[in-house]
């Protein structure tokens, strides 16, 4: 593996400061899964209290990383004896009658869950996840810190994007613990390969049994995507960036970072064409994330307080206009269709309307519960709880539409993050509130946006999608109205139960729960096939019979199907206005 461009010896870090923070991670048990950390302070205070973060940022859950923290020790660093310690809260440590050099030890144990945002470790690689892995001193999260690795003996290279040691590649620098809880470790046997983009140097780790082509080719469409996007902010924000791709094992998922992104998916389905372009767009949606969130981000999304939540009612920004754009980049980049990626936005838009969520939960408490709702998600979650991955994708969508639509010179969201850029990220050195979001918008395009669509934003209701598609011509076609159960189902050993329930609000509640047992339908024992039989010839209105068993006991439950389109789709009308042909036309040729 290459050197990083940035890189620097250990006499060049600041010793100026009374406080030095010194890590040393090993590995204490390859095959029970346990790193062992190393912290080696040295201060000229009396007490202190260190900390573990209970979550990581992009990923809003309180995670109670302390969970799998043991071996807590404190040792006087000259003479070895213990130092006084208690533990004040399920995350803090205090530390008394300190002398002037100390060390931590702790054993993490990782292998909890195969995630971005939790370590793992096992014999093919090691990841870290850095706040579930480094303390920190309360109060002091400027100070810088050093990384050492002792890993050479299961893993000749370590991969991230902080800065190196010249002399020794595996000693890190960060300026500071939000620099170093924003760029995790991988711990690999793979040799990685490189590409540049804009004036950025680029680097791609595959974990996992892929081919040395499968590597380069990947390389070269990252290449494609990452122009498209550095060519749209006009910018390479830094000098290098590292992609992490692990394919060891069946699993879906990415976190950004400031210099880098960690990406999971199933290596199962790489052979597909439609599932390789599913991986193209997760990780042009976390690459977007360099400048939407780790840049241009609402003003809740730091500085981070790593042990409580950061709320913010404004995930659709950060979150919705990068799942907007990371397939709008895809089919700008060349790998999608102009029916792909209608077909794409279909799937999204007919998503939110196939249950009663819009009119339970607003985009905004959305955005502000995800620590409770989205992130913890139960079997009635795809009723009530509304993903700002999704809406805020169409609202986006909708916006930019609306722009074309209303500014005189085509003005774009596209211009306003530059603007955003500009002002908050380059000037201010701060994100932005809602208002000001607003007010950029109105500065750079000349619209309201507020006034057009705050109402989706606050309150629980649907986007009128087809208004604002038809603005460029595209239109839906509904036919085939058949009848819908209202229910998913399961099989066991044969039997048929309850698996999922689809609440709308046009159709009556019934009394199913989940994991009953389907005994008959319409007077006849329950089998898939009989269930495929009811399904195909179902109308809208249509009542059926079922005999349940639930918990042991027999019960009857008469249900009225509801309706829905069974062909559902967006189509480009080539029979509408010159003013609309014209709107379509650059929304599909230009990048908007």
């Amino acid at each position: 593996m290459a050197k990083e461009p940035q890189e620097k010896t250990i006499n060049e870090v600041d010793q100026s400061n009374s406080l030095q923070l010194d890590f040393e991670v090993s590995i204490f048990d390859l095959f029970k899964h346990y790193f062992q950390v190393k912290l080696r302070v040295h201060s000229d205070l009396s007490e202190m209290v260190f900390c573990l973060p209970s979550w990581t940022p992009g990923s809003y859950m309180i995670r109670d990383y302390g969970t799998h923290l043991h071996k807590f020790e404190v040792k006087n660093s000259q003479t070895g004896e213990s130092v006084s310690w208690e533990m004040v809260d399920l995350h803090r440590w205090k530390l008394k009658n300190l002398p002037p050099e100390f060390e931590i030890t702790y054993i993490i144990y990782a292998f909890e869950d195969f995630t971005v945002r939790t370590n793992y470790l096992e014999t093919e690689f090691g990841f870290i996840n850095p706040p579930a892995l480094f303390l920190y001193p309360e109060g002091k999260l400027n100070q810088p810190s050093t990384v050492l690795f002792q890993v050479s003996d299961y893993f000749p290279y370590v991969y991230s994007s902080l800065t190196r040691d010249v002399e020794n590649q595996k000693i890190f620098y960060a300026k500071h613990f939000d620099e170093l809880f924003d760029s995790p470790f991988h711990l690999s046997k793979q040799h990685s390969v490189f590409f540049i983009a804009g004036t950025t140097k680029h680097e791609l780790l595959v974990e996992g049994d892929v081919t040395f082509d499968f590597k380069t080719k990947l390389a070269e469409d990252l290449k494609r995507i990452t122009e498209t996007q550095i060519e749209w902010m006009m910018e390479s924000p830094n000098p290098y960036y590292l992609f992490v791709l692990n394919l060891s094992l069946p699993a879906y998922g990415g976190l950004e970072h400031r210099a880098s992104s960690i990406n999971y998916f199933n290596p199962e389905l790489l052979s597909d064409e439609e599932e390789y372009k599913r991986l193209l767009e997760l990780l042009s949606h976390e690459y977007f994330h360099l400048w939407n969130i780790k840049r241009i981000r609402p003003i809740a999304l730091g500085p981070f307080d790593y042990q409580k939540p950061n709320l913010t009612r404004e995930l659709w920004i950060a979150e919705g206009f990068t799942s907007f754009y990371d397939v709008y980049f895809l089919y700008h980049s060349g790998f999608l269709t102009k029916e792909e990626y209608l077909s794409k936005l279909q799937s999204d838009i007919l998503s939110l309307e196939d249950n009663e969520a819009d009119s339970w939960m607003s985009l905004e408490e959305s955005s502000f519960t995800a620590w409770t709702k989205y992130y913890k998600r139960n079997a009635n979650s795809h009723n009530i709880t509304v993903s700002y991955y999704t809406k805020g994708g169409v609202l986006a969508l909708c916006m930019n539409l609306f722009l074309l639509k209303e500014s005189k010179e085509k003005k774009t969201i596209r211009h306003v993050f530059h603007k955003l850029n500009e002002v908050f990220v380059k000037t201010k050195g701060r994100g932005f509130t809602k208002q000001e979001f607003f007010d950029t918008v109105k500065e750079v395009t000349g619209v309201d946006l507020k006034t057009e669509f705050n109402d989706y934003l606050e309150n629980p209701k649907p986007i009128p999608v087809d208004y604002y598609l038809d603005i460029i011509g595209i239109q839906r076609i509904q036919t085939d109205l058949v009848g819908d159960t209202g229910f998913k189902t399961k099989e066991k050993a044969g039997n048929l139960y309850i698996q999922k329930l689809l609440h709308k609000a046009d159709t009556e509640s019934f009394d199913l729960m989940l994991d009953d047992e389907i005994l008959a339908i319409n007077g006849k024992r329950a089998s898939s096939n009989t269930l495929q039989k009811l399904e195909k010839n179902l109308r809208p209105g249509e009542k059926f019979h079922l005999i349940l068993s639930r918990a042991g006991k027999i019960k009857e439950s008469m249900i009225t199907a509801s309706g829905f389109y069974k062909t559902r789709k967006f189509v480009i009308a080539e029979d509408t206005t010159d003013e609309r042909k014209e709107l379509r036309e650059f929304f599909l040729r230009n990048v908007v």
